[in-house]
């Protein structure tokens, strides 16, 4: 085969990749980001579970600039969130989680959360019942749904959520 020949067949199939979307200088750029956005969610779950929840929530904020289609990273954020009492931020951020994954259980419980937090107990409900609906043994799910009908004034039900809670978490179905 000649060089030429040669030549025209590497191009041929530098073209194809091109045209399939195998090899585009956009596409590394994409692969680069969500390697980096990976590793700043990872830098940040070890901030916050270490009791660094500004520096945690400033790295995951970082990784969601690198990668703003992680629907965990946006979990994430409203955990971190509510942790500093900022149910508004928290409820953007699993709303956002939510948009990317609707069938997310943790930020449906994320979002019961801050809404509670915000005094929205009814829409708190709501959204804690739906969050049962995609997994019905979630212990913290339970627990917050047990709140929302403490602060409605319904203690049977407040009692009935709790013990639901324990019984998942000692199942391990947390």
């Amino acid at each position: 085969m000649s060089v030429k020949n040669s030549f025209n067949i590497t191009a041929c199939l530098f073209f194809v990749l091109c045209i399939a979307g195998a090899v585009t200088p956009a596409r590394a750029q994409d692969n680069d980001n969500k390697e980096r956005a990976a590793a700043l969610y990872n830098e940040a779950a070890a901030l916050f579970h270490d009791g660094n929840t500004d520096k945690a929530i400033e790295t995951i904020k970082e990784s969601l600039k690198a990668d703003a289609s992680s629907a965990a990273a946006y979990d994430q954020l409203g955990y971190m969130l509510l942790s500093k009492q900022q149910h508004q931020e928290a409820l953007n951020a699993f709303d956002a989680a939510l948009r990317l994954n609707p069938m997310m259980r943790t930020s449906r419980t994320g979002k019961g959360l801050a809404l509670l937090g915000k005094g929205d107990v009814n829409e708190a409900e709501a959204v804690l019942k739906e969050a049962l609906q995609l997994n019905p043994n979630p212990a913290m799910t339970h627990y917050a749904l047990g709140l929302a009908y403490e602060r409605s004034n319904e203690y049977e039900k407040a009692v009935e959520q709790y013990k639901e809670g324990i019984r998942s978490f000692r199942e391990g179905k947390p």
